[in-house]
């Protein structure tokens, strides 16, 4: 008894007793219970057990610098075609107009015939053309029966009845321009007409010529064209007011560079 009153009149020198009663653990009645849904710490995985390290981020290799493209030039404007000396030739059917001198004695007539030209032109480069060309058209023919003549010669018709067999032509000599107007050429040319007319009766046969002074206008359509080279269909009208003929004509023509400057 003594012993332990020694101990604790000295306790709080030594400061032994909160150091028992701190170490003392509490009696299990009053200890106080885990709550229910107080999480229970996971205990760390080990080291050999760790997640695999994250690769490290690769870094892009550096794309050098794309130099933008140049513009594109703007589109050169058409070249002008060359100037040339240019051959050309047409064959057309031709339609006269008119009709036959003795209508009532004639047994046939034929208005539809054909035209065909060949001529020379410079192609400028301009808006006008010129041009100089030979033409030749067989135009019209027909066969007119005659009675004998009403006009005695010594007693005798001057002649007697028969079929008189006709012909006409005409050649035309013309210069002139033409002007392209995009595929479309427009023709004007003015110069000689040389017109014949053939007659044949009861086996001879005799031809009148006359020289008037005869123009042409035409329009045409270029429907093909290569380099050096270019086909039109072309409509024209000629007349030759002086012999009273007039014919129209439809048909081709074709047209050649011979020489380019």
């Amino acid at each position: 008894m003594k012993h332990a009153a020694y101990l604790l009149a000295l306790a709080p020198l030594l400061g032994v007793a909160p150091a028992l009663a701190q170490n003392t653990p509490p009696p299990a009645s009053v200890a106080d219970p885990a709550p229910a849904s107080a999480p229970v710490a996971a205990e760390p995985a080990p080291a050999s057990e760790a997640a695999p390290a994250a690769p490290a981020p690769i870094e892009p290799a550096p794309v050098a610098p794309v130099a933008a493209a140049p513009a594109a030039p703007a589109p050169a404007a058409p070249a002008r075609e060359p100037a040339s000396l240019e051959l050309f030739g047409s064959l057309s059917l031709s339609i006269a107009q008119g009709e036959p001198a003795n209508p009532g004695w004639t047994n046939s007539f034929r208005r539809v015939g054909a035209y065909g030209e060949a001529g020379v032109a410079y192609r400028s480069k301009y808006f006008l053309d010129p041009f100089v060309s030979v033409g030749y058209g067989s135009l019209a023919s027909g066969d007119t029966t005659l009675p004998d003549s009403d006009t005695l010669i010594n007693g005798e018709p001057a002649y007697t009845a028969g079929t008189v067999h006709q012909h006409l032509g005409m050649w035309l000599i013309s210069p002139g321009v033409t002007a392209d107007i995009w595929r479309f050429r427009l023709r004007f040319g003015i110069g000689l007409g040389i017109v014949k007319e053939s007659n044949r009766f009861h086996g001879e046969g005799n031809t009148a010529t006359q020289l008037p002074l005869a123009w042409q206008t035409g329009l045409a359509f270029n429907c093909y064209q290569v380099p050096r080279f270019r086909l039109d269909a072309e409509a024209r009208f000629v007349q030759a007011k002086g012999a009273d003929v007039t014919f129209w004509t439809i048909g081709v023509t074709g047209r050649g560079d011979l020489v380019t400057f």
